[in-house]
């Protein structure tokens, strides 16, 4: 079968790059928040019951947010610039290798950064449609 010239994915690319975009937006998210609750601990602290079990694992928390955003914003940078390239690409080899890097990308921003779970899903599906594209 011969390759149609300028044939590119267009679905996984477009759905790559919406999740991909949800995910950045989510990390970001949760950097600010992990700023703002070390600049302000006094406001997340629970004060209803005066005893404060919880305060030195509370202490964790901001530095918990910021490594889990930083990995998330690795990933999703990652996957942004490889749907960005799903897009330009035209060789079906390279486009399954593309799809099958999205994928890896989507299954480690489960936990990183899922994108308010629609990012995690249209990467999933756009990196799955990458690697099954057909020209």
């Amino acid at each position: 079968m011969s390759q149609q010239p300028g044939a590119t994915p267009r679905t996984a690319y477009i759905l790559s790059l919406i999740g991909s975009v949800f995910m950045l937006l989510s990390s970001l998210i949760v950097l600010g928040v992990a700023a703002m609750i070390s600049a302000y601990p006094h406001y997340f602290v629970f004060h209803r019951f005066s005893y404060y079990p919880m305060i030195p694992l509370y202490m964790l928390t901001p530095i918990f947010l910021v490594v889990i955003g930083v990995i998330g914003l690795v990933v999703s940078v990652l996957a942004l610039y490889f749907s960005i390239r799903l897009g330009r690409l035209s060789d079906v080899g390279a486009v399954h290798s593309t799809g099958i890097v999205l994928l890896i990308l989507s299954i480690i921003g489960l936990f990183a950064a899922n994108g308010f779970f629609i990012g995690f899903i249209l990467l999933l599906v756009g990196s799955i449609l990458a690697i099954t594209w057909k020209p």
